[in-house]
């Protein structure tokens, strides 16, 4: 057994409800809540994007659009802030539907084990 701890790009633990906003290594598109999948056994949104530049936010911008999806909460702006301490990466995130085909193929799993003090 071990702990997993989470850690925005500038040192920020992230706890479960958090607000990340994601780079796609030219702006900020994507914001998505931390979340754990019971039934995926993965934490949102590491399961679904290939990436590693995101930053803790304290909310999301009021013009995001909330997404249809039903397991946790993710948004899109279309007004999207430049992100100006990106890396470069050619390919920044996965293809979603190939993401999605990952879990269906259980490549990883995740069990959350209740104490009397919650560590996530």
């Amino acid at each position: 057994m071990f702990i997993l701890k989470l850690y925005d790009r500038e040192g920020n633990e992230l706890k479960e409800g958090d607000i990340v906003k994601i780079s796609n290594g030219k702006g900020f598109e994507f914001y998505s809540e931390v979340k754990f999948l019971e039934k995926e056994m993965a934490i949102a949104p590491f399961h679904t994007f290939s990436f590693h530049s995101f930053v803790k936010v304290d909310k999301v911008p009021f013009d995001a659009v909330l997404s249809e999806e039903k397991r946790y909460r993710i948004w899109l702006t279309t007004n999207t802030e430049k992100d100006l301490t990106a890396h470069d990466h050619e390919k920044y995130l996965i293809d979603w539907r190939q993401c999605e085909k990952l879990l269906e193929e259980k490549c990883f799993r995740i069990n959350r084990i209740i104490t009397q003090k919650t560590l996530f």
